[in-house]
């Protein structure tokens, strides 16, 4: 009686075909999982990260209203609110370098379109888009919008010295006080025109625009620049120092060498 034998195929190592090819579905299975495995961790992490820039974002959008909100009785002008608050919020969030990485367009990305002063509050409106600085597909993100309500803080009530020691109005970089914060000098009034026509233009005291050492190139390709009514410069970064207003409202006795401004004399004449 002759015994039943079954014949396995023989690779070219000599092992039997069927193990050869289990270590090879082995293979080709960690080569298909594990690349997903590894994305699925990164753009966990990734994911933290983006959670911690819409942290730090509205940390400082939240300084930037309270900080706007406390000297929002002291400037009438709703464009230098809202310039103020930009600056502040920048200043709060000019360390992280996160913003750079992830944000569509880096701080130049981001839009405070939408932001208003109101009679009563001020309303703070950021937009971005963040996009992770890698992607499988390229592209790929979300856009963001966040807001801060602040109530304006609307001075202190009762008697007081004002009429012996009254308020007024000054910038830390400004050699005058000013008696009223709608003064010309203070609103500055800020206007988008084309570079081509700068040339022709004058401000209101009929001055030439020249630009501006701080933020204009020699050979700039921007199209739009900014003007003031009054300055004398024009501006192709509307953050620039030179357009920047940090007006304190303070007691005449604490101008200290300052003198009147031209503009707030002649009109109390």
């Amino acid at each position: 009686m002759q015994a039943n034998s079954t014949i396995h195929p023989i690779c070219d190592n000599g092992m039997p075909l069927c193990t050869c090819m289990k270590k090879a579905s082995l293979t080709l299975e960690a080569a298909v999982v594990y690349p997903f495995i590894t994305a699925f961790w990164v753009y966990l992490l990734l994911f933290f990260r983006v959670l911690q820039i819409q942290t730090d974002v509205q940390a400082a959008l939240s300084y930037a209203g309270r900080e706007t909100a406390a000297i929002a009785v002291s400037i009438d002008s709703e464009q230098i609110l809202l310039m103020t608050a930009k600056r502040l919020w920048k200043q709060a969030i000019e360390d992280s370098e996160r913003i750079e990485d992830y944000v569509h367009g880096g701080m130049k990305g981001i839009s405070f379109t939408g932001s208003e002063i109101t009679d009563e509050d001020i309303c703070l409106h950021i937009s971005y888009r963040l996009e992770l600085p890698f992607s499988f597909f390229p592209g790929l993100g979300y856009s963001v919008a966040q807001s801060q309500i602040c109530h304006k803080w609307i001075g202190e009530t009762g008697e007081g010295t004002e009429s012996e020691d009254p308020y007024v109005y000054i910038t830390d970089s400004g050699t005058a006080y000013h008696t009223t914060a709608s003064c010309h000098y203070l609103d500055l009034s800020i206007q988008t025109v084309n570079l081509s026509d700068i040339a022709a233009r004058r401000n209101r005291d009929d001055h030439k625009y020249y630009a501006c050492p701080h933020c204009v190139a020699k050979n700039t390709t921007q199209k739009e620049v900014y003007i003031t009514d009054y300055g004398e410069l024009y501006h192709t970064d509307e953050a620039c120092t030179a357009l920047r207003r940090h007006i304190r409202m303070v007691h005449l006795s604490e101008v200290g060498s300052r003198k009147m401004c031209s503009k707030c004399a002649q009109e109390s004449e």
